[in-house]
């Protein structure tokens, strides 16, 4: 055995001595090559805790696809959440808001006035009657139930029409045409230049109120007539319109077929033309009493009424309807159209 103690050689013998003498452990350098990072050290920490408290995976295991989705998809919603944080932070612009345009009161004028117009013409004039107007008024007449009797006409349009419906539009296309073409007013909605006129067209005003007048004065030779058959029941004021001629010829006519075979109670005469610049006739009679007690039996007289509403060549253009009167008796309302 040898007899020397000495320790071997070796990092201890190359160590300095520490300040009680002793030799210590060689100083390691903070940036010796080869030790990871601080930024290292924290993603493999939490790795290893994402795999073992989250995924639960072993160390050293590999993991499967339905983890790896799992993964993809925390990683897609923590993106999506960073950059919605980041967007939020910016000033977005609103979109500008549609502000309507409030309609002036001479436009809500007009607006009403070629819907009463539409209306008018829709129920009063004859089917087959051409009538003509501007586009936007004949969407009136189409939605009012006038469509296979309307033309559609612009500028110079009603110069071949039964009747025009002149609005403030049409008027400013048309001109002074209009006029000279349709100057007899049927019916007049509203008043100034958001009125709408319903037009006759005809090339002479001499001759369109001469048959006016014709008309008149044949209801009331008419009229008078009727008014002294004792199975006309009628008020006061009825027995002067028939006397005047105001009752439209084809409703006399018909008054006369009812008489000859039964009694006839007149509540009214009525549908004069609205704002007409021409001797307008009633186109309208309320019949009344129709069930009624006579030779001891109860007797509806509806259904002999409408029998010779039918029977006349014009039924075709004449429109009825039964109502409820005064106290819910049934009435019957007989109307004929404007004749342009």
């Amino acid at each position: 055995m040898s007899g020397d103690v000495s320790p071997p050689g070796g990092s201890w013998l190359d160590a300095p001595a520490r300040p009680s003498g002793q030799p210590g452990r060689p100083l390691v350098a903070s940036n010796a090559a080869g030790e990871p990072s601080l930024a290292r050290v924290v993603w493999t920490t939490l790795r290893l805790w994402w795999r073992r408290r989250v995924l639960r995976v072993p160390d050293g295991a590999r993991l499967g696809t339905l983890r790896w989705t799992a993964i993809a998809a925390v990683v897609a919603l923590v993106a999506a959440s960073c950059v919605a944080l980041v967007a939020g932070t910016g000033h977005a612009v609103p979109p500008a808001a549609h502000v309507p345009v409030k309609p002036s009161a001479a436009q809500v004028e007009t607006v009403a006035n070629e819907r009463a117009a539409s209306q008018w013409v829709a129920a009063q004039v004859a089917p087959g009657t051409t009538v003509a107007c501007d586009a936007v008024m004949c969407g009136y007449l189409i939605s009012a139930g006038v469509s296979d009797d309307v033309v559609i006409g612009k500028g110079s349009a009603g110069i071949s029409a039964a009747l025009v419906v002149s609005t403030p539009v049409l008027r400013h296309q048309a001109g002074s045409r209009l006029a000279a073409n349709s100057p007899e007013v049927v019916a007049a909605f509203g008043a100034g230049p958001t009125r709408v006129d319903v037009l006759a067209a005809t090339t002479s005003t001499a001759t369109f109120l001469a048959a006016a007048q014709h008309a008149v004065t044949a209801s009331a030779r008419l009229g008078r007539m009727l008014a002294r058959n004792g199975r006309l029941y009628i008020g006061v004021t009825q027995r002067q319109e028939l006397a005047a001629g105001q009752v439209d010829q084809r409703l006399l006519v018909m008054l006369q077929q009812m008489l000859a075979t039964h009694s006839v109670h007149v509540a009214s005469f009525g549908d004069a033309d609205p704002g007409a610049n021409w001797p307008a006739q009633l186109r309208s009679v309320t019949i009344d009493d129709l069930i009624h007690r006579a030779r001891g039996r109860m007797v509806n007289q509806v259904t002999a009424d409408l029998r010779v509403v039918h029977a006349l060549q014009a039924a075709s253009d004449v429109s009825t309807q039964q109502v409820a009167g005064p106290g819910g008796a049934p009435e019957l309302v007989i109307q004929v159209p404007a004749s342009p």
